[in-house]
């Protein structure tokens, strides 16, 4: 099959590199430029928001399949015009999308389908939104609204802080911005795969992060299968259901980032692709032909050819750090860990039967062949959640 990949970030790399090694006949095509010369698939150099050149590029090659990463090429409306033009495309419609692209949006639909949320306030005023803050429960947190270059956050604590923030805010532009009440809770990433009909959990998700590394490991243990279920029920199904009503079926991925306080969970956001090095994570552990359910999904048949997504039942951990942090000569030696380079960044990954184990075999490479500074502060973050727990 032809495969076209429209994103300019690691997550495009990783999923061909993923898809050829599943099956070496793909012929498969990356729009960035950047992401160079591989054995896995021939970079273009077509920008993500160049919905013309992109179809053109379908059209004249036959590409029989496009697979959308890119948050330019989503809000421009690529698979709105791969829809009149009749190309297979797995990528949400603009206008349903906006859900993931606009806070006060996704808030608003939230509150209308009754999707647990912490409370909030949309405002485009400063004096409106500093009288909501001056009578509201804190810590707050302000978030921007449009997040397709950058998704803002701040927690306020006091009052006087909050509105020095507000101040700031409304001087440098006008844009919406949303506040609500702070969860004092680690956030958790929950991943749907939807045709627009039926959904299937994907794979949850921890992170943390610090100024020079990344980790994220799946599955996470604070998100039950039954949790996932009921977030599938009550808010994921209600979500398509609405969306379909004004705007057409959301064909894609759905992520969540929520949080659990008291026995309930909280939606904070919606994404349409997977966070930073999540999907390494996520592919580590799948156990099925990942190109069969995007092809399924964009077809509208994902539930009457898939019954779950399949996983292998193991963890998978994940660290990304800066290269010349990591002696990667060394790297290369592990058979065991799957590796992948993001210009500056190699991202590790390893599999194993707990989540302990799977820690163990990284943190013992990190010891001897990473920056000692680096090692310690994963290892002491680590350690703070332990006792936090």
């Amino acid at each position: 099959m032809k495969i076209l990949i429209v994103g300019s970030d690691i997550n495009s790399v990783i999923l061909a590199q993923y898809i050829k090694l599943q099956n070496s006949e793909h012929d498969i095509y990356l729009t960035d430029k950047d992401a160079g010369s591989s054995k896995y698939y021939t970079a273009l150099n077509i920008p993500d928001n160049d919905i013309a050149s992109i179809c053109d590029f379908v059209k004249y090659n036959q590409i029989e399949f496009t697979i959308v990463f890119s948050q330019l090429a989503i809000i421009n409306g690529i698979a709105d015009v791969f829809k009149k033009e009749g190309f297979p495309i797995f990528a949400p419609l603009s206008e349903a999308a906006r859900i993931t692209f606009f806070n006060s949006i996704a808030k608003k639909i939230m509150y209308k389908l009754k999707i647990n949320t912490p409370k909030f306030g949309i405002f485009d005023r400063e004096n409106l939104s500093v009288e909501y803050v001056r009578k509201t429960q804190l810590p707050v947190v302000i978030e921007n609204d449009f997040t397709l270059f950058e998704r803002k956050s701040e927690i306020y604590r006091t009052f006087s802080q909050a509105k020095l923030g507000l101040q700031k805010i409304f001087e440098n532009n006008n844009e919406k911005i949303v506040i609500e009440n702070y969860i004092d809770e680690k956030p958790l990433y929950i991943y749907y795969i939807t045709d627009g009909y039926n959904a299937l959990p994907m794979v949850s998700i921890e992170r943390d992060s610090g100024k020079e590394y990344s980790v994220s490991y799946a599955m996470s243990e604070k998100i039950s299968v039954k949790l996932a279920s009921d977030i599938l029920q009550q808010a994921i199904y209600p979500l398509l259901d609405d969306i379909a009503k004004y705007a057409g079926n959301y064909i894609g991925i759905i992520g969540l980032k929520i949080k659990i306080s008291n026995g309930r969970y909280n939606v904070l956001e919606f994404y349409n692709d997977f966070q930073q090095y999540d999907l390494q994570t996520f592919i580590s552990i799948l156990n099925t032909d990942i190109l069969s359910m995007l092809v399924d999904a964009a077809n509208g048949c994902l539930a009457e050819n898939n019954e779950r997504v399949d996983l292998t039942g193991q963890y998978a951990y994940t660290v990304a750090v800066d290269k010349d942090k990591i002696n990667t000569e060394a790297l290369y030696d592990e058979d065991d860990f799957a590796i992948t380079e993001d210009n500056n960044k190699i991202i590790i990954t390893i599999t194993a039967s707990t989540l302990n184990f799977a820690k163990e075999k990284i943190y013992g490479f990190l010891e001897n062949n990473c920056d000692i500074n680096i090692y310690k502060e994963i290892i002491n973050a680590d350690n703070k959640k332990e006792l936090a727990i």
